[in-house]
């Protein structure tokens, strides 16, 4: 049992962490949040205008929300000069986005950051602030957290487990916390259908009043003054009023309140813009942005719910900023355990309930002998209590479904935060009917501390790092020493041969050292020479880190995903070249080496493998390599020799193969070749395990007799001359490392 003492401390290290970790969301660069340039827009428009914008004269603006949000959000923007929005506003990332559903940080951010956004801000006006602006969204966010609690007290006043479990899924939601730290309207709707979820339910407890009635009116006219999909509290509010008989004499208040708190504005959206909404207006401003015009594609709408239930949880900065997929895996349990907990707890209240739950001992509620098993009901939760908790967060996903089906951008998990008390609370009812008495302590705490610790993983491990050039963490595998310009100097690569199939997604780190800030914004690049293998161009450190902005002695490492083209060639090799580019010159800077002397900026190669085809070798060279029984054909003056070789394990040598025709009695080889493997395109070097590689030599036999000849074979290091060892199928080594193929094969 958690005693009362231990539920406080319990609930004040949530609200602790809650508001440091919503604060440590908040850190990150400014307007990379879900449209937070244009909702900061709207607050600069009650600014500098002292009235509501109008939605018609800006594409792709957040004009036509309601303006509460706003309202409340303006007095901070009076606080600050933020005359440098307009050079902020149009530096837009070129590269972005890039691979969005793999983290990182290429090129992850919206938008082109300086070090005058670094904190704390007193080198831009605007970055402050929006700083300061999203302090009200955290603040908005922690009354969210407050309000969740009350309901989850209302509901279980004597069971202080479920309450904390509930409360940490809201608490430590990493969506919810990272929309807490951003400018948005959505925090404040988030506080009031909270709030309306703790009035609905308080009423149902007790019972209505017009006072109640009044302040009900009044939550509900602020949130429809805050964001039009507030609309769809109309289905928890009805059936609230439908169940109980002693609320509908209060409706004609409930809807008088409703509409002097909220009706002048959807009336002056109808005087000026001929739309209650002024949703059209935005539209009508936004072509693109319509899915089916006239129509609502719910095919299309239910076909984007698995990406809008993944940014329910944890998806940031415009959908570009994932986390790990077992972070994914741990909430898909958690929503599919609790979903059918939630399910199970409902057919065993229904008038033929279920068998009792093994997990529950005689006497305890929904035990064998429990009255609770066959009246339906439990201990301070009731059923129609859980149907208005399934209702009201039905409600909101019947809202995602709307705009998923409506518009592009529609398909956005912060749709169903509305109702995350109402998720909250069912999934610790779900998740309860899984543990036994004895353990419900212990489960709460731990997953208490398990969705503490994910929320700090994704923000300090996944989000905010996607916005930062990466420190140089490691020793490059292959180390460089390249100079271009004066400016910075490429210094290692890593892997030191990257390896990829067709089709393959690698990264590929550059490491690099500023010598002193450029004087233009100069862009990065990776290509492979002679081909589009590999073709990746940014501003440095993958987009986090300007030139302009670089310190002398400065390092950083740029981890470059590269997707391999599916129709890339097999077995091949290319050069990597990799430097800077200056685009007011149109032209590359120039490397040099060491030693100062002009050089082509290859860093390496690349090698594009062919799938794994492993058998087992008739011979093996080194350790790294096999071959199977070569095959000789004799046609007139040619000798054709195929040998069908397999690489075993990575060797870091490009090794020669060597082929002589040898005849009985004569010393030297009667024709010879030495070459690379297919010709020098595909090395020994560049060999994946697994990989098999067919080769033939042909050589010029003239004069060779018809029999008492045979064909010895193998490989060598060029530069010292040395042959690898050959050994048999029984680890027997052959002489002189070679393999003697017989002319009658």
């Amino acid at each position: 049992m958690i005693s009362a003492r231990r539920e406080r401390l319990i609930v004040a290290f949530m609200l602790a962490g809650y508001v440091l970790l919503a604060l440590a969301f908040s850190l990150g660069p400014i307007f990379e949040g879900p449209d937070e340039i244009e909702h900061y827009r709207f607050i600069r428009a009650l600014v500098q205008t002292r009235a509501l914008p109008d939605p018609r004269t800006r594409e792709r603006a957040q004009y036509h929300q309601a303006p509460l949000y706003y309202l409340l959000a303006a007095p901070l923007a009076l606080l600050n000069d933020d005359s440098d929005f307009a050079s902020i506003d149009g530096r837009i990332n070129p590269f972005y986005p890039y691979q969005l559903g793999i983290p990182g940080n290429d090129n992850k951010n919206l938008y082109v950051h300086t070090r005058a956004e670094d904190f704390p801000y007193a080198a831009s006006g605007t970055a402050r602030a929006v700083h300061l602006s999203r302090l009200l969204s955290v603040a908005l966010g922690t009354c969210t957290v407050l309000v969740s609690l009350r309901i989850f007290r209302l509901l279980w006043p004597d069971r202080p487990d479920r309450r904390l479990l509930a409360l940490a899924i809201v608490a430590f939601t990493p969506q919810f916390l990272y929309l807490s730290g951003t400018i948005n309207n959505d925090n404040l709707l988030y506080l009031l259908t909270t709030l309306t979820l703790f009035l609905l339910l308080r009423q149902w407890r007790e019972r209505f009043t017009a006072r109640g009635a009044i302040v009900l009116g009044l939550v509900l006219g602020a949130a429809l003054l805050t964001k039009v999909n507030a609309a769809f509290l109309i289905f928890p509010v009805g059936l609230t009023m439908a169940l109980d008989r002693r609320a509908w004499r209060y409706a004609p208040i409930l809807l008088v309140v409703i509409i002097a708190m909220a009706g002048w504005w959807y009336i002056r959206n109808l005087v000026l813009y001929g739309d209650l909404t002024a949703v059209r207006v935005l539209l009508d401003t936004w072509k693109t942005e319509t899915i089916r015009p006239g129509a609502l594609a719910l095919d299309v709408g239910l076909s984007r719910l698995p990406y809008a239930y993944q940014t329910y949880w944890a998806r940031f900065g415009q959908g570009a900023v994932p986390v790990a997929q077992p972070i994914y895996v741990f909430f898909d349990g958690l929503t599919i355990i609790s979903a059918l907990g939630v399910a199970l707890w409902w057919a065993r209240r229904l008038p033929h309930p279920l068998p009792p739950s093994p997990l529950r001992r005689e006497g305890e509620p929904g035990g064998q002998n429990s009255p609770l098993h066959h009246s339906g009901e439990g201990p301070g939760v009731r059923r129609k209590e859980v149907l208005l908790l399934l209702v009201f967060g039905l409600s909101w996903l019947a809202a995602l479904i709307y705009y998923a089906s409506t518009a592009w951008s529609g398909n956005q998990g912060r749709y169903l935060l509305p109702g995350i008390a109402a998720w909250g609370a069912l999934i610790s009812l779900g998740l309860d009917q899984w543990t036994p008495r004895r353990l419900r302590a212990p489960v709460t705490l731990g997953f208490v501390l398990i969705l503490a610790t994910v929320a700090a993983i994704a923000v300090f491990g996944y989000f905010l790092p996607s916005y930062r050039a990466s420190l140089v963490t490691d020793v490059p595998e292959r180390a460089l020493s390249l100079q271009y310009g004066d400016v910075a100097q490429l210094v290692g690569l890593s892997p030191s041969m990257p390896k990829a199939r067709p089709g393959d997604l690698i990264r590929i780190t550059l490491y690099w050292r500023a010598l002193r800030p450029a004087q233009t914004s100069l862009l990065a690049y990776l290509h492979s020479a002679n081909s589009d293998v590999v073709k990746r161009d940014s501003l440095p450190g993958t987009g986090n880190l300007l030139s302009t902005d670089w310190r002398p002695g400065q390092t950083w490492a740029e981890h470059y995903v590269v997707v391999i083209p599916p129709d890339a060639s097999p077995q091949n090799v290319y050069p990597l070249l990799a430097g800077l580019y200056d685009p007011a010159a149109t032209q590359n800077l120039p490397a040099a080496n060491v030693d100062g002397k002009p050089v082509d900026p290859v860093i390496g190669r690349i090698a594009i493998s062919g799938p794994a085809q492993p058998f087992t070798p008739d011979y093996k060279l080194g350790e790294g390599i096999g071959l199977a029984q070569p095959r000789l054909q004799r046609e007139g003056d040619r000798l054709q020799v195929c040998m069908r070789w397999l690489s075993l394990a990575p060797v870091s040598s490009d090794y020669q193969v060597f082929v002589h025709v040898l005849v009985s009695g004569r010393q030297e080889p009667f024709a010879q070749a030495d070459f690379q493997p297919q010709k020098g395109r595909y090395p020994t070097g560049a060999w994946s395990p697994g990989e098999a590689v067919n080769d033939c030599a042909a050589l010029d036999v003239s004069g060779l007799p018809v029999s008492g000849w045979r064909v010895a074979l193998g490989l060598y290091d060029l530069d010292s001359q040395q042959r690898l060892p050959v050994r048999d199928t029984n680890g027997n080594l052959l002489a002189d490392n070679r393999v003697l193929v017989e002319a009658s094969r």
